[in-house]
């Protein structure tokens, strides 16, 4: 497969990472912080370096894996996607049904205290650990699958892991670059998209785990058939 047929997988799972609702929270409030735009960048720097880490170390895993004999994704690959949707599916739902079950109403995640006034390496070193969460794990996974397993040039794998990492943080460095270009008009609609996104974290994360999982499992069934 060429590189256009496999970026055609992965874009739709890097706007799956780009919408993932903590790593856009946590952005949101490092700009709301007494230092925000060095804090900001260090923490985009660490979230983008490590989205490129992981997608890069699951590709070159895949590689290890005897290829197929046809041009196709590997069976085995299919089968890994669609039992990480399932996962998804299923965490996301039982989610949402204990968050019905919960009488008090929803607050911040309890990090969220931490990023009151941090420098930029603490920044940095928050970003890298928010890749190792259950959900972006899965979205590396599966994209790491689709690019080692597609027999690509080096090149071409390269490329489309940077093309697959651009696209899934783009969110957060837009964001980051709204505010460096526009600091003044931009920050009281920051304030009240984080009063929002802290009010509604719980269902907004479920329902974004359930449709990546549904997403997943659509793709891995479609190719496997």
């Amino acid at each position: 497969r060429g590189v256009d047929s496999v970026l055609w997988y992965v874009v739709p799972l890097g706007v799956a990472a780009a919408l993932s609702v903590f790593p856009i929270l946590a952005v949101v409030l490092l700009l709301l912080s007494p230092n925000p735009i060095p804090a900001s960048v260090g923490y985009l720097a660490g979230w983008s370096g490590g989205v490129l880490v992981l997608v890069t170390l699951f590709s070159l895993g895949a590689r290890l894996i005897p290829p197929s004999t046809t041009e196709r994704m590997p069976s085995w690959a299919h089968v890994v996607e669609i039992a990480i949707g399932v996962l998804l599916v299923v965490g996301g739902v039982w989610r949402t049904a204990a968050d019905r079950r919960r009488p008090e109403p929803a607050s911040a995640p309890s990090w969220t205290k931490a990023l009151d006034n941090v420098g930029p390496r603490r920044a940095f070193a928050f970003g890298l650990a928010m890749n190792v969460r259950p959900k972006n794990l899965a979205i590396a996974l599966a994209a790491g699958l689709a690019i080692g397993s597609a027999s690509l040039s080096i090149v071409g794998s390269s490329l489309t892991v940077l093309i697959f990492t651009a696209v899934a943080v783009s969110t957060v460095a837009a964001l980051v670059l709204a505010y460096v270009f526009g600091s003044h008009s931009i920050r009281p609609r920051l304030e009240r998209f984080s009063d929002w996104l802290v009010a509604n974290s719980s269902l907004v994360l479920s329902l974004s785990v359930v449709l990546i999982g549904a997403l997943l499992i659509v793709i891995g069934t479609v190719n496997l058939l």
